[in-house]
């Protein structure tokens, strides 16, 4: 299972970059784009694989051979993820000038490989209910909006990625599995209602200004 999992996410990294190179291929900063998202991409992953060390550092390190069969899970995602924004963030903040760029390719480069993965989890495993074909094609959605909207002012982009996560808070509702976090919603479910949340409040203090 690990193997598949490694070999979908290297898939979809690799649709990632190849969306993003073919989008920027005419824009100047599109290298600096395309050195970040890589940067990201692998400490992100890095972090994932390795996480064990971090949430479970005894079995770890009494078994280091488990670092190369394991990962941390869905924690290890988490903690990759958040790393690889803190990257995102430091990286801005070092070149200023980039940064709407950087927040929009991020956008596209994020909505390639999810519908990337979730469609490569539905050819290995069969779509197993509504929510891997519904996840795909709503990153798949995300991902022609920012396509087309590239060239567009960052504020442009505040609605689709609040429908996008207004339909990832409802899509896993058809997942009886989902582990149950807080008032019937998964953590998932909670980080994108908030998201949204935000993108409402960073859009209304737009309009103010």
């Amino acid at each position: 299972m690990l193997r598949a999992d490694l070999l979908i996410f290297l898939l979809s990294a690799v649709i990632g970059y190849a969306v993003l190179a073919i989008r920027l291929r005419h824009d100047e900063k599109g290298g600096w784009i395309k050195d970040t998202y890589v940067n990201a991409l692998g400490i992100g992953f890095i972090l994932w694989k390795f996480s064990l060390l971090f949430f479970e550092p005894r079995e770890a390190l009494a078994n280091p051979l488990s670092l190369l069969y394991f990962s941390g899970g869905q924690r290890g995602v988490w903690l990759g993820a958040l790393v690889g924004i803190i990257y995102l963030i430091y990286r801005g903040y070092r070149n200023r000038p980039a940064i709407p760029l950087l927040v929009k390719s991020a956008v596209l480069a994020y909505s390639a490989v999810q519908a990337a993965r979730f469609t490569l989890f539905m050819l290995e495993e069969g779509s197993g209910g509504w929510e891997i074909p519904l996840s795909a094609l709503l990153s798949a959605a995300l991902g022609v909006g920012a396509w087309l909207k590239l060239a567009s002012p960052v504020r442009s982009f505040v609605p689709l990625v609040l429908w996008y996560s207004i339909g990832s808070a409802i899509i896993p509702f058809w997942n009886a599995n989902r582990h149950i976090a807080a008032a019937g919603f998964s953590l998932e479910q909670l980080l994108f209602i908030l998201l949204a949340v935000s993108l409402l409040i960073l859009d209304s203090f737009w309009i103010r200004r």
